[in-house]
């Protein structure tokens, strides 16, 4: 059995303690631009719901999204974002939250790449504050797929049109205004800084949305969550 935490009582959390559902997947999202034609919740949206698609193979309690995430590079378009060291600061909190209420593995997926510089180092900042038989593990949706990862692109508007078809406005959906570099190493370099994302993309996406169908978000949900509890599970396996 796997719930979601905003819809259970006290007393069916711990019965599905005692039952072995120690599990947690926390999703981990952002508010910022997805051009014109994505609502600004797109990574939360996405990575939320990949995780209550996860929780129907593998029994786990879902969290809520954290939606600020890390995105100072979408400046001065829309980002709501948070300093590494506060989402450092809140994920760490929660994991000690969720360990004291008996949960022995957490999964932080991820669905914003700014957040990847705070993630990978969640474990480590806990080291000493949880018992060693906790596991934690980040894990960023994209890397579970075979198609390149892209902003507002062809990937990631097809997700949220087979999300949630009515929050996309096709109509408005145009590819990256600029010529830019398809290398990841200048993606992951370049738009660490503020306000680069929009700089080498021009109209703050990067792919070509037009392209993107509710077919191709669903392929690539099975894609992503047949991959993603596989990993979990191979994950807690080799841990000990």
């Amino acid at each position: 059995m796997s719930m979601s935490i905003y819809k259970i009582s006290e007393f069916d959390f711990r019965n599905l303690i005692k039952k072995k559902t120690c599990r947690a997947i926390v999703p981990v999202g952002s508010l910022e631009q997805h051009g014109a034609h994505l609502p600004v919740s797109t990574d939360s949206l996405i990575a939320e719901y990949i995780a209550t698609m996860a929780v129907e193979k593998i029994p786990s309690f879902i969290l809520p999204a954290i939606s600020c995430g890390v995105s100072y590079e979408h400046k001065p378009m829309f980002n709501l974002s948070i300093r590494n060291s506060t989402l450092s600061s809140l994920i760490s909190d929660i994991c000690i939250s969720l360990v004291e209420n008996g949960i022995e593995s957490i999964i932080l997926l991820n669905g914003h790449y700014g957040n990847m510089g705070v993630l990978q180092y969640i474990g480590q900042n806990l080291y000493g504050k949880v018992p060693e038989n906790i596991q934690i593990f980040s894990i960023n949706y994209w890397h579970l797929m075979q198609h390149k990862f892209d902003h507002a692109g062809e990937v990631e508007t097809s997700l949220v049109l087979a999300i949630a078809p009515e929050l996309v406005k096709m109509d408005k959906a145009e590819p990256n205004s600029k010529e830019i570099s398809k290398s990841k190493i200048t993606y992951s370099s370049i738009t660490n800084n503020p306000g680069s994302f929009v700089n080498i993309t021009g109209n703050g996406v990067w792919g070509d949305p037009t392209n993107a169908t509710a077919q191709k978000g669903r392929e690539l949900l099975d894609e992503i969550v047949k991959n993603l509890t596989q990993t979990i599970l191979e994950l807690e396996n080799n841990m000990f």
